[in-house]
């Protein structure tokens, strides 16, 4: 059961997708609402009603280019967010997030990264091929395990990749290890003819779509304003979801979890009101 106003966590959130529309409609940087927010979109004309977060999707030339027009352009409000910028931060996918604002799993409240509320900035990597090689699977789970060094660190290994071995390796090994791994698997196939994206969704690259899929954008509402999706967005809907316009069964329509949630107070509160608590039942 959510504790808080799930709209106004949507309105928000809708805020800062606005930022990065102005951004990429400015520097002429190609964006695609994805996932649940495309469904969104296309069956409800906005969130999806129970959905709590925001998906968008760069071609990995664009997603390049959007993290250098942040740097210079990016409203202070917000924060780009990826492991260069947060040395905590564990996803191989970018995060714009709202600064003084709190959206955490609960079981990390204390794990010390940018915890305020989120948009996620998947790259699509042009590839050869329908599915990951053996040589680039191997990479790509590299990059997952040593992105999980701390998260280990802080005894929160198993909640995205469970090896109890990260404890051995030096944590500028494992930077270096996944540093290298990421760009020799985004690199790799940089000259070649391409047939496909390649998508990063959940730390392993493990879906794909035909290259003609996401080859044109167009505008569609969402909310109360104009945002883009890719122009064949039916095929690479059906192709993941099946009947996307079919509203699932009640038991299904949920969010992220147990996710703490707070408009107003920045993520670093709840993070030390916990620890004065502990402190007090530790002297006691």
């Amino acid at each position: 059961m959510r504790d808080f106003d799930l709209r106004a966590l949507q309105l928000k959130e809708l805020e800062c997708l606005k930022e990065i529309d102005r951004l990429c409609r400015k520097h002429k940087i190609e964006y695609f609402l994805s996932w649940g927010s495309a469904i969104g979109a296309i069956r409800h004309k906005g969130f999806i009603p129970w959905d709590d977060d925001i998906d968008v999707s760069m071609k990995m030339d664009d997603y390049l280019r959007f993290k250098e027009v942040c740097a210079q352009e990016l409203d202070a409000k917000y924060f780009y967010q990826d492991w260069k910028s947060d040395p905590y931060y564990y996803s191989s996918w970018a995060k714009i997030r709202i600064n003084d604002t709190t959206s955490v799993m609960a079981d990390m409240v204390d794990y010390p990264t940018h915890n305020g509320i989120c948009i996620d900035i998947f790259p699509l990597l042009p590839y050869p091929y329908a599915k990951l090689d053996k040589k680039d699977a191997r990479l790509a789970k590299l990059v997952t395990f040593f992105s999980s060094k701390r998260l280990n660190e802080y005894h929160l290994g198993k909640y995205f990749y469970e090896n109890d071995k990260l404890k051995y390796f030096p944590r500028a090994f494992c930077d270096f290890v996944r540093d290298h791994a990421y760009e020799k698997l985004i690199r790799s196939h940089a000259q070649e003819e391409c047939n496909y994206y390649l998508c990063n969704g959940c730390h392993i690259y493990d879906v794909s779509f035909p290259k003609a899929i996401y080859e044109q954008s167009i505008e569609v509402p969402f909310e109360d304003a104009m945002f883009m999706i890719n122009k064949e967005y039916d095929a690479c809907l059906r192709s993941y979801y099946g009947d996307y316009m079919q509203l699932p069964p009640m038991e299904q329509r949920g969010g992220h979890g147990n996710i703490l949630v707070d408009l107003e107070r920045d993520y670093k509160t709840y993070r030390s009101e916990r620890s004065s608590h502990a402190n007090e039942k530790s002297a006691l």
